[in-house]
């Protein structure tokens, strides 16, 4: 059977004049058009990805409470089964659980969209995982297999949407973030945050211009920045109290500690030891309160907690 041919080679130019000039008829159909009928597909179209896109958008609005409640209300019970478990006798099956109930949550506050997940919950809740790891194995001895692997997926999940977070933020803002402070201590856990709280021995509702990290007594606390130092003794409340100058018109502080490794006028660098862990002044046990002031206004210590330096400070 002949192919059918298209209409414009079939008639010469001369019969295409006189049929553009003739009434056009009612209907035509497809053969007599000279062209090919079109072929319906076998069933709906498919999109162009395995996993179409969501019906609904994810607003700015958190669907969910913060992850800070969930993970010190972890550290707690991780706190106390350690005092009620014999040293370095494996990880008991309560702790596993804790771990693998612990993963469950962590999975349902990552599964939320990037806005909904704020930069310093991200770095809040990866420090906090890695120094509550951290005591388990010095308390238990090495964690199950399995428990590494929880832990290291999520952690390595919060490290890459913090990454992901960072790079969106230096994309939006104008001008430059400021430097980064170093971490006073490696790998402590934040037993409390900055803002309003209950005071743990007053009872009352005040404002808590820093953040607890919770350290064994006697541990070496580094400067956050380089500076020189301005205090280095006795303050009520604080106890032993560090504090240092850095440039940018920056002051931070360091209280509660057992002793002091440092005189005022020193210059310190970062991570230079200044003091130890401890637990006097007013304290329920040893830690450390970490402060920083800038622009004589206290600041969240999280927002400006990192491994850069501060502006100006041009040292290695």
């Amino acid at each position: 059977m002949a192919r059918p041919r298209p209409l414009a080679s079939a008639l010469p130019l001369a019969a295409l004049g006189m049929l553009a000039c003739a009434s056009p008829r009612a209907t035509m159909t497809f053969q007599e058009a000279g062209l090919l009928e079109p072929v319906e597909p076998d069933g709906p179209a498919r999109p162009p990805v395995k996993v179409p896109a969501p019906r609904a958008k994810p607003t700015e609005t958190p669907s969910g409470p913060p992850v800070d409640s969930t993970l010190l209300r972890f550290a707690n019970e991780a706190r106390s089964r350690r005092a009620r478990s014999p040293q370095r006798q494996g990880f008991p099956a309560e702790a596993v659980n804790g771990w693998r109930d612990l993963s469950l949550e962590l999975d349902r506050y990552l599964a939320r969209s990037l806005p909904q997940t704020p930069l310093l919950e991200l770095v809040r809740a990866r420090v906090t995982i890695e120094a509550e790891l951290e005591y388990d194995r010095r308390r238990y001895g090495p964690p199950p297999e399995d428990l590494r692997g929880w832990v290291g997926e999520r952690l390595a999940r919060f490290e890459r949407r913090i990454a992901a977070s960072r790079a969106l933020g230096r994309k939006m803002l104008v001008a430059p973030a400021p430097r980064l402070l170093h971490w006073p201590i490696d790998s402590a856990a934040i037993s409390s945050l900055f803002g309003l709280r209950r005071h743990p021995l007053d009872g009352i509702r005040k404002m808590h211009y820093g953040i607890d990290l919770a350290a064994d007594p006697g541990r070496v606390v580094g400067a956050a920045a380089r500076g020189f130092v301005v205090h280095a003794g006795w303050s009520p409340g604080y106890g032993l109290l560090v504090e240092v100058r850095h440039p940018g018109d920056v002051t931070t502080r360091y209280s509660h500690l057992s002793r002091v490794l440092c005189n005022p006028g020193d210059a310190v660098e970062p991570g230079q030891g200044i003091g130890l862990v401890g637990a006097t002044g007013k304290a329920t046990g040893p830690h450390l309160h970490f402060e920083v002031w800038r622009g004589g206004r206290a600041r969240d210590p999280l927002a400006l907690l990192g491994n850069r330096r501060l502006d100006g400070d041009a040292g290695n």
